[in-house]
């Protein structure tokens, strides 16, 4: 199991579209992948879900990743969240 912390760091957070784009990447994968924002836990793979943490632009987000390809799991939605989900502020 891996965990490691991560910053939102584009403008408008997460947003409609960046937890699409999360969600569809974590579904690319095997692993079990959790995302932990303000004490609530959630599945990184259902959209309701990780619209729900209504994480803003600065939220420190907790990733937990479990399963054969947990690690690039991490790395492919730490690459997505780091290059702002593609969005072009």
């Amino acid at each position: 199991m891996l965990t490691e912390q991560i910053t939102i760091v584009n403008k408008l957070g997460l947003h409609a579209r960046a937890a699409m784009k999360l969600v569809n990447m974590a579904g690319r994968f095997e692993s079990d992948i959790l995302i932990t924002f303000k004490n609530r836990e959630v599945n990184a793979k259902s959209i309701m879900n990780v619209m729900v943490l209504g994480a803003s632009k600065g939220s420190n987000l907790t990733l937990t990743a479990e399963g054969n390809d947990e690690a690039d799991a991490m790395t492919a939605i730490k690459d997505l969240i780091n290059n702002k989900f593609g969005e072009h502020e």
